[in-house]
């Protein structure tokens, strides 16, 4: 089965993926940092219980973190699965997630379990409807914590309400290129919205997510930040019709795609620098033999725990970049600028 970040989605010039995170605790339980070894273990297999009543139930795999590698478990924080801190302690916490990787349930980090749907392109409005459907559904055999004046109770006061978070995850090479990135961010937080770097400034890849949990429901929460967004990509893309029509550009891009097709080592911050020229290229036309699609999947592929799952065994650092440098170079073979 095709993985989620392996298709093409609404927006995806701009919007790489969305998506939606709900956050749940169960009413008899205290919070898992509190929690006895006899608790971790009922929770998880009240989750499973449930799970196995949902719709989609057979396309979960059930992890139990602690059985992962080290390296494994890197690796589905790498691919989205869950968060660098949810793997940092592997005791009593247990991933569900569908074939396609886009569906996952964690159990026992920093809430009872956190749902999150992820999906190509900007679809937040089908992520928060997939969210929302599996949260009713385990909710049947799960007595949530809940309150009516607090909405739903989580242990980081920071997700009271809603419990959700919703974010995108936008490509904004010609902003970032510009300088704006800085003030853009500081007028999200005043609007109840941040905005962060991930991979790099070179990469330009930023999520923007929601703050506010509080006294806002979901589908509001979604629709604001979907505004809110639209007006960052427009600016992106005013922004980026100038870029294009700098001799320079094409030269940038010219040279990326040379360094990734004749590179023998390749750091990762290298890679993403390379990535974000060649994306832009493919949307303007420029580059042939290369889909946005097939680039994306290789920006999960190329980064070092999953390099690792992939090799079955353990790789250095020097290894990580050689190994970068063959994946890379194979995938891009018969690729140029037109």
């Amino acid at each position: 089965m095709h993985k989620w970040y392996e298709k093409s989605g609404p927006d995806s010039e701009t919007v790489l993926s969305c998506r939606v995170r709900l956050a749940r605790n169960f009413a008899d339980l205290p919070f898992p940092s509190k929690m006895s070894r006899s608790d971790l273990e009922r929770s998880r297999e009240r989750v499973r219980r449930a799970l196995s009543l949902c719709t989609r139930a057979q396309d979960y795999r059930y992890i139990l973190m602690e059985e992962m590698t080290e390296s494994e478990a890197v690796s589905f924080a790498e691919r989205q699965l869950c968060t660098p801190e949810f793997i940092a302690k592997t005791s009593g916490r247990a991933l569900f997630f569908t074939s396609d990787e886009g569906d996952s349930i964690t159990v026992n980090g920093a809430d009872h379990l956190r749902i999150q749907i992820l999906r190509t392109g900007n679809q937040l409005s089908e992520a928060l409807e997939v969210a929302d459907q599996l949260d009713t559904q385990l909710d049947r055999s799960l007595r949530f914590a809940f309150r009516r004046d607090l909405g739903y109770l989580t242990q980081s006061p920071m997700d009271l309400g809603t419990g959700m978070v919703a974010g995108l995850q936008l490509h904004l090479p010609a902003l970032e290129q510009l300088g704006e990135m800085d003030r853009i961010c500081t007028d999200l937080i005043g609007l109840g919205f941040v905005m962060r770097s991930l991979y790099g400034t070179d990469a330009a890849i930023y999520e923007m997510r929601n703050r506010i949990t509080l006294g806002i429901s979901e589908t509001e929460a979604v629709q604001n930040l979907s505004a809110l967004a639209k007006q960052v990509i427009m600016r992106e893309k005013r922004a980026r019709e100038e870029m294009l029509s700098q001799p320079q550009t094409q030269e940038k891009i010219r040279d990326r795609l040379s360094t990734l097709q004749t590179a023998r080592i390749l750091p990762q911050e290298v890679f993403f620098g390379c990535y974000s020229k060649i994306r832009v290229g493919i949307f303007a036309g420029l580059v042939r033999g290369l889909t946005a699609e097939q680039l994306d999947t290789l920006k999960i592929a190329v980064q070092p725990a999953t390099l690792t799952v992939q090799a079955g065994r353990e790789l250095d650092a020097k290894q990580c970049q050689i190994r970068r440098a063959q994946l890379i170079s194979t995938a891009l073979q018969g690729v140029r600028l037109c």
